[in-house]
Order: C-alpha cells, then sequence, then structure tokens
C-alpha cells in the first residue's frame, strides 16, 4: 500500500532514550560486543565463500592496521569514498565529512578481481551488481531498485511489512501493520547495529533472507563469537514497534527507544513484530512492545497445590549450566553449533540398527539429538569428566550402560567384543593434545571399528587453523569433500 508522503526531508540523526539504568549498564556493553563482531563476520563471511564482497568502514588507522589480515586470507581493501563518522553503525544517508574531525572510508573487500567488478558498479551506479557481489538475494536486489533508488526512500521499513502480508489483506487506509518472521530478517534494530543480515530484506519472512542470515551466524560461531550471537538471537526474538510521523522514525523495545530520520508523512504508520522472548532489564507495561506485568502467584490455590504434588521431571542442571557441560555459553548456542552435526549424521546413518559413538560426548545432548532423528541408532559415548555425564540418565535413560568416563585415548572398553561403529563423532582438537603414538594408536583403531569418521569443531579451533580443513590437516586427518572451507563438521574417512 502507498503511503502519502511530504516533500521534505529531515538531516540524519539518531538518538537513544534507555528505560533505565539497570538496562543501560547490562545491555550497552553488550550491543558494543555485537557491533564488533559483526564487523568481523561481514569481511569473513568472504572468506566462508558466502558471498563475494562486503562493505565496511575503516577509519584511515584501521585500514592500515587491518589491510595486511586481510592479505593474509587473499583479499583486498579497495577505499571508494570518505564519510563523516556516525555515533551509530548504522545511518540512513552518508554523512558529509567536517574539516578537522574524524572520517571513516567506505571500503570494499574481497578477491581482487570481485573487488575490481565491484568498483567499476559502483562507478556506474550498478546497483543490482554491487547487490549481486555483496550477497543479496535477487528478490531483496529488485525491492531495494524499487523502493531506494525509484521511490527515493531513506526507509523501507513500511514498504517491507506490506510485502510481508497479502496485498489482498492491507486495506487502502491501512496505518498499523503487525508482522512475523524470523528474526534473521528483523532489521528493526539496524540503528544500534544489531542485525543478522547486510542488506534490506524485501519482507520480514523473505526465505532467501534467512538462509542468507544463517550462513552468516554459522560465520560468527566459526570465528568464536558464541556469546555475542546468542545475545543477537535473543535481542532479535523481542517485541518491537516501528513508527513514522513527520519524518521522524521511532523505534520502541522494552529496554530502549530510539528516534531516527525517516521518509516524511503526514499520518503516522506503525508496524509491529511479535517477540518470542522477554528480557529481565526490560520495562513493563499494557501497551505494545513493553513486557505485561506478571500476575501474582497464588500459592493457595487448589491448582497451585495440585502442581506441588505432581511435579514435572526436570534435567538436574539449569539450562545455561547443561549447554556448559558440553561447552557452550547456552542452550541457543549449543544446538546451533549442533545442528549441521546432526544434519550430517542423519544424511549418511542408515535405516537399520547401527553403533554411534561420541569420543567426548559431554551429557549426551548431542546424540540424543541424533536419536531422536533416527530412532534406529545404538548411541554410544565417553567423557572424561564424570560431572558432565550426570543428565545422561534423563536424557537417554534406556542408553545409560553404553556411556562411560575414561579417556578416549586409553579406554578399552570402547572397543570391546570388537564392537563395530557405524558413525564416529570427534573432535579433531583431541589428537593434537597427545603424543603422535598416541594419536597414531586411536587413528588405527577408528579405521579398524567404525565405518565412517565425522569430526567438527567450533570457535577458537577453527580460528586458530583457518578452518576445519587446517585443523584436521594438523591432526593428520583429511576431510572427504571440503567445499566449504569455514565448515564446522564434515567425514574424514
Amino acid at each position: 500500500m502507498e503511503r502519502q508522503r511530504l516533500n521534505f526531508q529531515l538531516p540524519d540523526f539518531t538518538r537513544v532514550c534507555w528505560v533505565s539504568d539497570s538496562a543501560k549498564s547490562i545491555w550497552e556493553p553488550r550491543l558494543a560486543q555485537i557491533t564488533n563482531a559483526w564487523l568481523e563476520i561481514e569481511w569473513r563471511s568472504v572468506i566462508a565463500g558466502v558471498r563475494e564482497c562486503c562493505l565496511n568502514s575503516l577509519t584511515p588507522e584501521d585500514l592500515v592496521a587491518k589491510a595486511g589480515k586481510f592479505a593474509e586470507y587473499g583479499l583486498c581493501a579497495l577505499p571508494l569514498e570518505m564519510c563523516g563518522i556516525s555515533q551509530y553503525s548504522y545511518s540512513s544517508t552518508s554523512l558529509p565529512i567536517e574539516p578537522g574531525k574524524p572520517f571513516v572510508f567506505r571500503t570494499v573487500i574481497g578477491k581482487p578481481e570481485s573487488v575490481w567488478q565491484f568498483k567499476q558498479a559502483f562507478n556506474t551506479g550498478d546497483n543490482l551488481l554491487i547487490g549481486k557481489l555483496l550477497g543479496f538475494p535477487d528478490c531483496c536486489r529488485e525491492f531495494f531498485q524499487q523502493v531506494w533508488v525509484e521511490q527515493s526512500c531513506v526507509d523501507t521499513t513500511w514498504q517491507m511489512a506490506c510485502n510481508t502480508l497479502k496485498s489482498t489483506e492491507i486495506a487502502e487506509d491501512t496505518r498499523l501493520i503487525k508482522v512475523k518472521g524470523s528474526p534473521y530478517n528483523n532489521i528493526l534494530w539496524r540503528w544500534m547495529g544489531i542485525r543478522l543480515v547486510p542488506h534490506l530484506p524485501c519482507s520480514f519472512d523473505c526465505q532467501h533472507t534467512k538462509s542468507f542470515g544463517e550462513k552468516l551466524m554459522q560465520v560468527g560461531l566459526s570465528a568464536g563469537y558464541e556469546q555475542e550471537m546468542d545475545w543477537l538471537l535473543q535481542i532479535l526474538n523481542w517485541s518491537v514497534e516501528w513508527s513514522a510521523l513527520h519524518g521522524i522514525a521511532e523505534i520502541k523495545t522494552s529496554i530502549l527507544k530510539v528516534s531516527t530520520m525517516t521518509d516524511a508523512t503526514p499520518y503516522k504508520y506503525t508496524v509491529q513484530r511479535q517477540g518470542k522472548t522477554e528480557t529481565d532489564e526490560g520495562a513493563r507495561g499494557l501497551n505494545f512492545p513493553y513486557q505485561v506485568p506478571r500476575k501474582p502467584l497464588f500459592t493457595s490455590s487448589s491448582a497451585f497445590q495440585r502442581g506441588i504434588e505432581n511435579p514435572i521431571t526436570q534435567l538436574a542442571e539449569h539450562p545455561d549450566k547443561y549447554a556448559a557441560s558440553n561447552g557452550f555459553s547456552s542452550r541457543l548456542v549449543m544446538d546451533k553449533a549442533h545442528q549441521p552435526i546432526v544434519e550430517q549424521a542423519i544424511a549418511f546413518l542408515p535405516n537399520t540398527s547401527s553403533n554411534v559413538i561420541d569420543l567426548g560426548c559431554g551429557n549426551g545432548a548431542l546424540l540424543k539429538k541424533i536419536y531422536e532423528k533416527n530412532f534406529n541408532i545404538i548411541p554410544y559415548g565417553i567423557e572424561q569428566e564424570a560431572s558432565r555425564l550426570e543428565n545422561v540418565s534423563l536424557l537417554l535413560p534406556q542408553f545409560v550402560d553404553n556411556f562411560w568416563v575414561g579417556d578416549i585415548f586409553t579406554s578399552e572398553e570402547l572397543w570391546a567384543q570388537n564392537r563395530r561403529y557405524s558413525l564416529a563423532l570427534l573432535m579433531p582438537g583431541r589428537l593434537l593434545e597427545v603424543s603422535p603414538e598416541t594419536a597414531a594408536n586411536l587413528k588405527k583403531r577408528l579405521q579398524q571399528q567404525c565405518d565412517r569418521l565425522l569430526i567438527y569443531a567450533y570457535g577458537d579451533w577453527l580460528t586458530r587453523y583457518g578452518s576445519l580443513t587446517g585443523l584436521a590437516k594438523e591432526a593428520g586427518l583429511e576431510l572427504l569433500n571440503p567445499k566449504n572451507i569455514r565448515a564446522s563438521c564434515g567425514f574424514a574417512f
């Protein structure tokens, strides 16, 4: 639906108001960490093959300091223009340079041939080619061309919301749209540097944007930003409201409100995105997007007493501690990291009875996910720290006898009775923590009694060796199909 627009535009600005000092003290440093992580993810996504180029705003000092790092990975950085520095990481327009004040280079980063192609497209104003080189989906590039370029809009939120709904659902006098969609498509936090895609999506439910965001999330996890990615998904799952009137947009959340420049309209237009999670620091209120005050708990009620008499079986650990048993900062980060491993395992395993061994199984959470996808498998696990196995009896109670406390390099229980495994799971960094002879003995056992070895790694292990391929090579293994040099898992044999 077309909005009525006024023929003026305010200067670009961004103002932030926090709901409380407590919310600011907790979340402002986290927002800064996420923004710094995102700048790293942008150029690492090029290395990962997610896209051909990226754009970064670099100070002269940053450009000099980082150019060598880019060159290590075969990338080059070409400044395109000089811009003034915004207080926040996103602005709707390029800020002019002011004499005597700091500035940044708007810089394209990528392989030399891609950077040269980008420079030519930039010089000719070929926005569709620029978007293609930056990895933006075709539908979103066409949306940008139509809304930003041809309609001269500086804020695409309203058109994005209209595209999310079918045209038949939007009446001509509609000025409030409620949308749903993946958090990967939520760019209503972009003025604070919080987003999972670098472009302006064509809708809140664009599947191509969601897929793009998932790949960038994996780049972040592989680069060691598990905590930042966890916070980022938390934020993008909160309720948020965007509204616009007379050229000023307000973005309201439970912890802060942003005021910024938008397209001028004579009437107020509003977009609301309902969230799925809340934060303890969020303001409470009856109106969207604030959290509704919690009702008091009446412990004398009959319903409460029935609940006490029939407690629900829970995990022995707090969810965060449950994730920590596997080396993760939260359940969300753990599930994200496990997803590609589970997919690879399920793609290989037959639909007949087969043994699967996890060499360093933590509390068995990964094996449980594989088992829930294929009930024909028989899971086995070994873990050196006894405390991490406490929840196995709850996660996989029927297989509790298949889990042992022990060393993967010395335990004979693993190979007893010449037991054969269809699949073994191993983080190859373990092979670098022992002598070459000890590592060789384990690899020999694996080749003798396992049909296939699936190796995986997270965070610092991938960063330290550049990729899973690099880590595997250092450990004396070789990936069978190393299509993606930043992949977090793959088959070694």
